[in-house]
């Protein structure tokens, strides 16, 4: 009977004990509360207390922290993909406006020179561009956009604005055919333009060079001569640029010079012509 009242007053005290420590700190907080709003006794424990917590408040915090940085570095990495997408897709845009201002700036240029070639011009002409090659290597052979409803008729001289190109071969309704300088089926007769010496100027089936035949070996030909349209065909004007000579040497008879000239028309570049659309009506040599 005594241990087990000892027992029970152990107990209350030990309850009591609880009770009476959450009492003493309310108290002692309302105190604190108090003393801290009303004077500055608290002032320096609370400035050292928050100095020893603020490490423990760091590490506390640092994994959030973390996670945020985390959270914003992926973020900003899916915005920053996307911008270099966007930016990619621009800059191919950009190269590609690019090239086409090239291209429409060449393009501008070319039939500039051409107009300007037109107005030097005795003869009226049609502006015509490129559409077609033919396809069989031995022949050169082009189409052109311009045909008989634009006033196109065969046998006409075709030039460009560095020298003669070919002439035309047929006429459909709205395009034509253009027969190459230097195709193998075609003749030009030409003279030197320094001193007027005349020879003719075939095709060899190669769009870079011509050949010029009938001409003596001895005669006052030299390399880089040009050589122009003699009009003697009554079908190309006369004096217009065909060649300027590459090489000079001497056939196999002893007696002509063989002579190799380079177009001056560019044949393999060649994109917008003039046709002069009163050319002489005779057939093609």
């Amino acid at each position: 009977m005594d241990k087990q009242d000892k027992g029970q007053e152990q107990f209350d005290f030990h309850s009591f004990g609880l009770k009476g420590k959450a009492v003493f700190f309310c108290l002692f907080s309302i105190a604190l509360m108090f003393l801290d709003h009303r004077t500055d006794f608290l002032r320096y424990p609370k400035y050292y207390l928050e100095e020893i917590s603020h490490p423990l408040s760091l590490i506390a915090e640092s994994p959030s922290r973390a996670l945020n940085r985390l959270q914003d570095w992926y973020t900003e990495k899916e915005i920053l993909l996307q911008r270099i997408e966007t930016l990619e897709e621009k800059e191919l845009y950009l190269a590609y406006e690019t090239q086409q201002m090239a291209a429409l700036t060449a393009e501008n240029r070319r039939l500039r020179l051409l107009l300007q070639s037109s107005s030097k011009l005795e003869h009226s002409t049609i502006i015509a561009e490129l559409i077609n090659i033919n396809s069989d290597p031995y022949r050169h052979i082009v189409m052109l956009n311009q045909g008989a409803s634009q006033g196109v008729e065969e046998n006409l001289p075709v030039l460009n604005n560095l020298g003669i190109v070919g002439q035309t071969i047929s006429v459909s309704p709205s395009s034509s055919k253009v027969i190459l300088l230097t195709d193998p089926h075609h003749s030009l007769p030409i003279e030197v333009n320094r001193n007027g010496i005349r020879g003719i100027a075939n095709g060899n089936g190669k769009l870079n060079e011509i050949e010029i035949s009938n001409i003596a070996f001895d005669d006052d030909v030299k390399v880089g001569d040009l050589l122009v349209t003699s009009g003697l065909d009554e079908r190309f004007p006369q004096g217009y640029p065909v060649a300027i000579i590459k090489t000079i040497t001497v056939d196999s008879t002893g007696y002509f010079a063989k002579i190799i000239a380079t177009p001056t028309a560019k044949l393999d570049r060649i994109r917008e012509v003039l046709i002069l659309s009163n050319g002489g009506e005779n057939e093609l040599d």
